[in-house]
């Protein structure tokens, strides 16, 4: 399989059906020079030679400013040949201007041809990022809804039992009965375990590390509790070279190493990974490798919304993001690289 970068595209953004687009476009170009022989056929000598050649150059440009080359010469031909096929004594325009206007509305459909894809480039990213934010907002409530579940099946069964095993020993000691030794064991293990969900769901809600400690400090410790989160091996390897960043791009670069990872286990069913972080000459670099299944043909063609949100964060902050297939038998490689805002020996100065 081919290990080329995944290709984050757009082309399956909800557009309307391709024969009503094309038919719009040609014809509206149809329209337009139509209307425009029709004029000059008014107008009659009335408009003079400038303006006969100005009326349908102005009604190709039209068609192939909103339609591309296709309608643009689709035009030029309606209106060069509309008004060649009229008598010699009714021409309006002389051959000289016809083969004029022909040869400006095939390099005006050229340039026009370039306008509408500018056009349908710009349309169809608006309509991926609004998709993109609405998913995004659909995930927050997932994700509060999932952190509420937690709290109420995990965290609060746990503080529950904690609670009556602790009134009963209160009801035992009000009597003058010693509870057994198991009950505070159990009342011990009840909240050590509630101490550490507690902590697992602030971690996922906001790495504490990363604004106390640095990005770096907050990688090291994504990398060793993802064994205990994620139940996968994973390594973590840097440079030792002074990197400080700004909270905003730290965040995001943070969020995308633990998607990737969260990928790896969900999708690749990897069982190692490895984050690699190096910095050099103002440009940093982060590495996420592992050993899963790596990228199918399916996600290839049309990537899900982890990777999406993943690219969307590195626009973001002006990074460039690859994930593409470490090996021909499996695996996946992310590479996002982005420039260092600041950095300690900067600092120092």
């Amino acid at each position: 399989m081919d290990a080329s970068p995944i290709s984050i595209n757009d082309s399956h953004a909800g557009l309307p059906p391709r024969a009503i687009s094309i038919g719009r476009r040609y014809g509206l170009a149809i329209a337009v020079s139509c209307a425009a022989v029709v004029a000059q056929r008014i107008l009659g000598a009335r408009l003079g030679r400038d303006l006969s050649l100005l009326v349908p150059f102005l009604a190709i440009a039209a068609a192939a400013a909103f339609g591309g080359a296709g309608p643009g010469l689709l035009a030029t031909l309606t209106c060069c040949g509309a008004i060649w096929a009229a008598l010699p004594g009714q021409r309006i325009m002389s051959p000289q201007s016809i083969g004029l206007l022909a040869v400006q509305g095939i390099f005006v459909s050229i340039l026009g041809e370039g306008l509408f894809s500018i056009r349908r480039r710009a349309r169809r990213g608006d309509l991926v990022r609004r998709k993109l934010e609405k998913q995004i907002l659909e995930i927050g409530e997932d994700e509060r809804r999932r952190i509420g579940h937690d709290l109420h099946d995990g965290l609060g069964q746990h503080l529950t039992g904690i609670s009556l095993l602790s009134e009963s020993m209160s009801q035992q000691m009000a009597v003058g009965v010693m509870p057994p030794p198991a009950q505070a064991e159990t009342v011990t293990r009840l909240v050590s375990e509630a101490v550490g969900w507690t902590r697992d769901l602030a971690r996922n809600l906001w790495p504490a590390t990363l604004e106390r400690d640095g990005f770096v400090a907050a990688m090291e410790e994504l990398a060793s509790t993802a064994g205990s989160l994620l139940r996968i091996r994973c390594t973590w390897h840097h440079d030792d070279s002074p990197l400080v960043l700004e909270p905003q791009r730290a965040i995001h670069l943070y969020r995308i190493v633990q998607e990737a990872l969260n990928n790896s286990v969900k999708h690749g069913k990897a069982t190692t990974a490895s984050i690699t972080l190096t910095s050099k000459g103002g440009e940093m670099t982060l590495i996420v490798l592992d050993n899963g299944g790596g990228l199918s043909a399916k996600t290839r063609i049309n990537p899900g919304l982890g990777l999406r949100i993943m690219s969307y964060r590195a626009n973001l902050i002006g990074a460039v993001l690859q994930v593409e297939r470490a090996a021909p038998e499996g695996g996946t490689r992310v590479v996002c690289r982005c420039s260092v805002v600041e950095r300690a020996n900067d600092q120092a100065r």
